[in-house]
């Protein structure tokens, strides 16, 4: 039995999610070596890519709702600076650079297909859409197939004959997301109706994909076509294509590690106290964002504010820009901390009584 995992530990850099036994397992064998725990009956996988701490959390069960609620939670309690999820999907017939199955998917934007309007004309369908971290879809995008090929051996006689002869590629596209496993021509062909260029479906995608928007962490997922969502849907490609993702997410992993090597190992602090402090008066603010001056860069580092986020920043007052990012996310409490253990020759911003 695996040891616990106590909230006072550092907080994972990624935390990675999946649906069904299948995908995590997958998972597993591409990550290597890693430590086992239990936290509130659950097991948990903790391993170390490069530097990198990656959580693996249980599988989800299939649908948004529930793996939505599991992300915020994950947030919620370890703090990781990005979520990636991890898995097979459906593809969409004759999308992108000839889908075939195995090939891998990532989306440059989730999009949530379920919800509707309904008037007299019928329902007419209201389309969420979510975009990945920046910097994870690059690094995505930087992938060489040799770092991910799977190397077992593809079912024979599901997939289409091959017009050349090649092995899995990466596809880069909108990827839908619902609450239906689908079995259907007709319905994705509805769908590619309003997303001509939609590379596939699946049901988990979206959940994360809130959950990391309401929670702050970047999000990137990573599936591989296991059937095209039609009649001819069956489980045969299921083995190969989560080792076909899981081998990918981990060549992600390695290249996240390479980019986030001076502050691999940060130990940022898992779980918001229940008794944490909502804010810090005006004039505490004034001092800190008159007092840092260029060193917001190393504090942004260590809380993992992305790149997209400091470009917003009002340029010679990204002091404030910092502060604020961490305000809407309920993370204020962090700083002084934060600062100390980066910066312990800064003068002291938060005095005693400093908090409201």
């Amino acid at each position: 039995m695996g040891q616990k995992l106590g909230i006072t530990e550092p907080a994972p850099d990624i935390a990675v999610f999946t649906a069904l036994p299948v995908e995590r397992q997958a998972l597993l064998d591409a990550l290597g070596p890693s430590a086992r725990y239990r936290w509130q009956g659950q097991g948990l996988n903790v391993c170390d890519v490069d530097g990198t701490r990656v959580l693996v959390l249980p599988p989800s069960g299939m649908g948004n709702v529930g793996i939505a609620a599991h992300a915020a939670r994950a947030i919620g309690v370890w703090n990781p600076a990005q979520l990636l999820l991890v898995g097979i999907a459906g593809g969409v017939r004759g999308a992108g650079d000839d889908l075939r199955l195995g090939d891998v998917l990532v989306p440059d934007q989730v999009v949530g297909y379920e919800l509707s309007k309904l008037t007299v004309e019928g329902a007419k369908p209201r389309y969420e859409t979510y975009r990945p971290d920046y910097g994870l879809l690059s690094m995505a995008g930087s992938v060489e197939p040799a770092e991910w090929l799977p190397s077992g051996t593809a079912p024979a006689g599901v997939d289409p004959p091959p017009t050349t002869s090649r092995g899995p590629k990466a596809h880069f596209g909108p990827v839908l997301s619902g609450e239906k496993v689908i079995a259907d021509d007709h319905t994705v062909d509805g769908l590619r109706t309003a997303w001509p260029k939609a590379l596939g479906v699946e049901m988990e995608s979206l959940g994360v994909a809130l959950a990391a928007y309401r929670g702050g962490p970047g999000f990137l997922m990573v599936k591989a076509v296991c059937d095209f969502a039609d009649s001819e849907k069956n489980d045969e490609w299921h083995g190969y294509a989560a080792a076909a993702a899981a081998r990918f997410s981990v060549a992600v992993l390695r290249r996240y590690a390479g980019e986030h090597a001076a502050t691999a190992g940060a130990e940022r602090p898992q779980a918001v106290p229940m008794n944490a402090p909502d804010g810090f008066p005006g004039a505490v603010k004034v001092r800190f964002c008159r007092g840092l001056v260029d060193d917001w860069e190393d504090l942004a580092d260590y809380f993992g504010i992305p790149p997209y986020s400091k470009r917003r920043f009002q340029t010679g007052n990204e002091p404030r820009g910092v502060w604020e990012w961490l305000e809407t996310r309920h993370k204020l409490h962090l700083l002084p901390q934060a600062l100390q253990e980066i910066h312990p020759d800064l003068p002291n911003f938060f005095g005693p009584g400093a908090h409201t």
